[in-house]
């Protein structure tokens, strides 16, 4: 499962900003994934494959993933980094 917000920090004027900023470094997967996270950030709670929806490889899609949280429009987590930051602070 994947969590994420829009922009840095889930300021969506921050995201608006960076998007004028960026958007003719995305390639049009790129903004389709972006149409689909702000989709489901109207729509708390609703889960889909992301991957098959948009006809991308895991691999694809983490990729773009990345991109977007290095120009800063999004930043994200798995449940797997959060399980493993959970269990580095048990283990301090």
């Amino acid at each position: 499962m994947l969590g994420y917000v829009l922009g840095r920090d889930g300021d969506i004027h921050d995201f608006i900003e960076t998007l004028k900023r960026v958007h003719g470094e995305l390639d049009y997967d790129e903004i389709q994934l972006v149409r689909e996270l702000i989709e489901l950030a109207t729509h708390p709670g609703y889960t889909i494959n992301m991957a098959k929806k948009l006809n991308l490889t895991s691999v694809e899609l983490s990729d773009y993933l990345q991109h977007l949280r290095v120009c800063g429009l999004i930043d994200y987590w798995s449940d797997s980094e959060k399980t493993s930051k959970t269990l580095s602070l048990l283990s301090e």
